[in-house]
């Protein structure tokens, strides 16, 4: 899986084209949610499903759009941020993210590089694989909390925030 930090980040991303960046590091959190089942030590488990995640959603977002519509934009936010740790997960291990209507579901993307004498060559590989999901309680769920790239993403989503905040500041 992403790492917990790569997921945080990249959520206060995307939460930060519609709010400011105090509401996005909190609106950011929503990007853990479907990692919650790491704590029923069942990891991947419904909390990873679109087809759920849609049952669930679509009356919310509707009930906020007919009675409190000046939250509608941060309701889709919210529910993009759910749906992007979902579409991240599925590039890191089988993911459910169609359950009940699909197995579980892994896509690998790799693209290789090679530079001879004779020139340049790249190989691509892109590979989908399904299985049968597994909810079965383990007796410990690992999984990295922080690795290097969650680390890149955080670095470059603080370098965003910092120049934001400084642009803005010095404009006013």
């Amino acid at each position: 899986m992403p790492d917990l930090l790569a997921h945080y980040a990249s959520s206060v991303l995307v939460a930060r084209v519609r709010v400011d960046t105090r509401i996005a590091l909190l609106i950011g959190l929503v990007g853990l949610i479907p990692d919650v089942d790491a704590l029923l030590r069942i990891h991947r488990w419904i909390t990873h499903s679109l087809v759920l995640l849609a049952l669930i959603a679509t009356p919310v977002v509707a009930l906020v759009y007919w009675y409190k519509r000046r939250y509608f934009g941060i309701a889709l936010t919210i529910l993009l941020i759910y749906t992007l740790h979902l579409l991240l997960d599925i590039f890191t291990g089988p993911t459910p993210i169609l359950y009940p209507l699909a197995d579980s579901i892994w896509v690998k993307i790799q693209v290789n590089g090679a530079s001879t004498a004779t020139g340049i060559t790249v190989t691509p590989s892109i590979t989908v694989a399904t299985m049968k999901p597994d909810f079965t309680r383990r007796e410990t769920v690992e999984g990295p909390l922080v690795t290097e790239t969650g680390a890149i993403i955080a670095v470059v989503t603080a370098v965003i925030l910092l120049l934001e905040y400084f642009f803005k500041a010095e404009n006013q």
